[in-house]
């Protein structure tokens, strides 16, 4: 797919990481322990996020349009899988003559494609299976502590908790960024080191976007991989607090969102 196409769709991911921001606006506007006013952050919060789940719909299903466009065919793509397949089990394939050679892709090219329509089938098997209600509700205990150890799938932070401060946040991206500001703060060397010790392909932290597929700048010019879950991303801050040899439970976690099923 040409660059300037993958420029495009990565500026789509960066309106949907950006929108949370306007959910953080709207927040500083409540009185978090006034109920009435807490009410009507519920329900602006219900209505914002069915929005931008049919925004989000309808940017994933035109981004799925362009690529599908742009991608490649299943005969083209199958038939590099097979001679990448052939080269690595016959090295002397490329010098075979044109009917063997011709036969025997042919052949690899067919198998390919019917693994493929199996997975297709498969794939539309899966997301044909019947909706079994909400995954989330209103925490109805706001000021209960979580640990940052416990599993936050489907959650969705209101406060966080760090050496007897609170930090107002509205997603998990929030979390990251702000504390990594706090420890950035106090002592810029720690990560810096990190980041010139960790030479893994793709390294937690970079002054470099583009090793990311939806970069975060956590700071001026320090960069994360934001595409995660929450519990990813929670694993990143767990790692940061490794690296100042603080102690996860430094860090208190207060919900304004939960499973359905806590």
């Amino acid at each position: 797919m040409p660059d300037q196409i993958k420029n495009i769709l990565s500026e789509f991911d960066a309106i949907q990481t950006k929108l949370p921001e306007l959910r953080e606006l709207f927040w500083l506007k409540i009185d978090r322990y006034n109920e009435a006013d807490q009410q009507r952050g519920v329900a602006f919060d219900e209505k914002f996020e069915r929005q931008c789940e049919k925004l989000f719909r309808r940017i994933d299903s035109f981004s799925a349009f362009i690529k599908r466009s742009f991608a490649p065919s299943a005969e083209e793509l199958a038939k590099e899988k097979a001679l990448e397949k052939l080269r690595s089990e016959f090295p002397g394939f490329d010098e075979w003559n044109e009917e063997a050679k011709r036969a025997l892709l042919e052949r690899e090219i067919q198998m390919i494609l019917i693994k493929i329509k199996q997975n297709n089938i498969a794939k539309i098997k899966s997301n044909n299976e019947p909706n079994r209600g909400p995954k989330y509700q209103i925490n109805n205990q706001p000021d209960k502590i979580y640990s940052i150890d416990s599993d936050f799938s489907h959650c969705r932070p209101s406060f966080f908790e760090f050496r007897d401060k609170k930090h107002i946040v509205s997603n998990w991206t929030m979390v990251l960024k702000e504390l990594a500001n706090i420890l950035y703060a106090e002592n810029s060397t720690l990560i810096t080191e990190f980041i010139v010790r960790d030479l893994s392909k793709k390294p937690l932290f970079s002054i470099d976007p583009k090793n990311y597929l939806r970069p975060l700048e956590i700071i001026n010019g320090l960069f994360v991989e934001s595409h995660f879950s929450a519990n990813q991303m929670c694993r990143t801050c767990k790692k940061l607090l490794d690296i100042y040899g603080i102690e996860h439970s430094e860090v208190k976690l207060y919900l304004d969102r939960i499973p359905a099923k806590f």
